[in-house]
Parts: C-alpha cells; sequence; structure tokens
C-alpha cells in the first residue's frame, strides 16, 4: 500500500472491530530473523528562539482548529523569531491540513533552509497524512505466523474498571485473528487506570478467560493516548522480534491508527473484518477533516506542544 515511498522496518495490519473471519494465514516462521529494535522518528534539536507565549497560544489554537488565530499567531512569531524551525514546521503542517498548497510550499521551503532534518520528517509525516486519509483500505490482509502480532488499542475503563461494549468488540476481533493465527503473539496497549487497573491488564484478563495463552499476551500498560500507542506498541512489536502488526480497534478509529503508526516507524498494509459483503464504511477525509491526525503527527515527530 506504500509502494512509491521508502518502507520502514515493521509493516502493520488493521483490524476493525467487528470480529475477522477468514483471514489469511501465512506459514510459520521458525527461521525468521527477529527484527532489530525501531526507534521512532523524532526531531527534538531544533532551536527554539520564540516567544514561549506566543508559541503557546499558537499552539492552543491550532490544535482546536482556529485557524484564523493560529495561522496569525504563528505568524507573528515567525516574524519575530525567523530562525524557529518549529514554527516553520508547524506552519507547513496546518497549511496542509487547510488544504493550502501555496502557505505549505513557501513555509516548507523556509523550513528546510532552517533545518533539513526536520523538514525530512515534516514531509514524510504529511505524505503518510495524505494517503491515510484517503487509501481504500485492503480488508483481506494475510498474516504471517510469529512474523505478526496482534496489537489492540486500548479505550477507556469504566469508573468500576471494567470495559466498554466498544474495547470488548475490538478484544473480540483480536482473538478472532488469535485463533486463525496461533503463532501470532498479542500485544495489548493501554494504560489509564480505574481502580488500580490500566487498560492493558483489563485486556489481557479478557483474553486469557476467553482461551487466549497468557504467554502470548505482552502488556503495555502506560499508553495515554493513540500517539503513545503508536510508538510504545511498535517498539514492543521489534522488541518481541515481530515485523508484521494486525491492530484491532474501531473502524472509525483507523484512518487515525493508520497515519500514527506509520509516522511511528510502521507499515499499515491493510484491514480485516468478519464481514466481506458488508464493509464499515470509510469514506475519504478532505484534507480540512485532518486535524487529529495532523496534532498527532506533530507530537510523533517531537515538536513540542508547549514552550
Amino acid at each position: 500500500m506504500r509502494s512509491d515511498r521508502q518502507q520502514p522496518s515493521i509493516r502493520v495490519a488493521v483490524v476493525s472491530c467487528v470480529a475477522v473471519f477468514g483471514l489469511a494465514m501465512g506459514s510459520s516462521s521458525a527461521t525468521a530473523e527477529p527484527a532489530a529494535p525501531i526507534s521512532t522518528p523524532t526531531i527534538a534539536d531544533a532551536v527554539r528562539s520564540a516567544d514561549a507565549q506566543q508559541y503557546n497560544d499558537a499552539q492552543n489554537a491550532l490544535v482546536k482548529g482556529r485557524y484564523e488565530a493560529g495561522f496569525a499567531a504563528l505568524d507573528a512569531v515567525a516574524t519575530a523569531a525567523p530562525n524557529d524551525a518549529n514554527v516553520a514546521a508547524l506552519q507547513t503542517f496546518y497549511a496542509n491540513a487547510t488544504d493550502d498548497a501555496d502557505a505549505r510550499a513557501q513555509h516548507s521551503a523556509r523550513l528546510r533552509a532552517l533545518s533539513p532534518p526536520l523538514a525530512d520528517a515534516v514531509d514524510r509525516a504529511i505524505e503518510v497524512i495524505d494517503e491515510a486519509a484517503t487509501e481504500t483500505i485492503d480488508f483481506a490482509p494475510a498474516t504471517d505466523g510469529v512474523r505478526t502480532a496482534i496489537v489492540v488499542l486500548g479505550l477507556g475503563l469504566n469508573d468500576d474498571g471494567s470495559m466498554a461494549p466498544e474495547l470488548v468488540q475490538r478484544l473480540k476481533s483480536a482473538a478472532a485473528v488469535a485463533e486463525r493465527s496461533p503463532e501470532s503473539p498479542i500485544i495489548v496497549t493501554g494504560g489509564n487506570p480505574q481502580r488500580g487497573v490500566t487498560e492493558a491488564e483489563a485486556m489481557k484478563k479478557w483474553l486469557i478467560d476467553n482461551e487466549i495463552a497468557a504467554d502470548r499476551i505482552h502488556a503495555e500498560s502506560t499508553a495515554n493516548s493513540t500517539v503513545q500507542n503508536a510508538q510504545r506498541a511498535t517498539s514492543l512489536a521489534a522488541e518481541i522480534g515481530a515485523v508484521n502488526l494486525v491492530l484491532a480497534t474501531t473502524p472509525s478509529h483507523l484512518r487515525r491508527a493508520i497515519s500514527d503508526f506509520e509516522i511511528a516507524g510502521a507499515d499499515v498494509i491493510g484491514a480485516a473484518t468478519s464481514t466481506p459483503d458488508d464493509l464499515p464504511a470509510l469514506p475519504a477525509l478532505a484534507p480540512t477533516a485532518r486535524l487529529g491526525m495532523t496534532v498527532d503527527a506533530t507530537k510523533i515527530i517531537g515538536i513540542p506542544r508547549t514552550y
């Protein structure tokens, strides 16, 4: 699905929250080489010369989609601190989010003059966002035995520590994939504890109660957002030797999850569903409907939310 640009070292498939049926399986990979650990591509050393309050005001407006105020604040910051690459990066990202090609080109050129590595990271992230927002998702991905890890993204627990039906549906999808790919490890990712129980711990218990072997399950119990799910689950998958991932999440969450995981270093190859004749509706997202994906991208590549 990403044949026109360089592939990262982990490939990812995505499973919708409905239970998976008929997922194709590859052969066991006893001779597979373990994946090398992945470092999430981030840029954290850009010059910070902008006024902190101005920068923070601009960010506060942009993440809420108040573009007029956000762009005005960024323009003022850029004038006062023309060598601040983070400002140019934000201008580039949000020009893309508002479908302003001319402004994006202008800001991107200035960013490249200030910080070529950050410009490369922003260009790649924008390419991922635009593809994830518009591509036709393949709902018949093939698993590859031990080379495929199944990743279940968490969802906030109820106050009593119980799971919402939506999260249970994600687990049912994962369990269906696990049954059809019995050698695949399973990663459950999510923190946000309620009554001392994290999302990952609750999910692990559900899987064990539903006849998934405990030694197949790897709990990542610290992530508090989709961004952190992507970063930490991708890293954990590499640590356990997986080279492909299957994400279990909600259909409405697919495009954002695809974008976040790819920017974090993964390659999304598709989605699976139990209802191939009644696939979930996943219309393409217009450029102006990609705010959440854009905000997440800025975090993943390391642009500070605040100064």
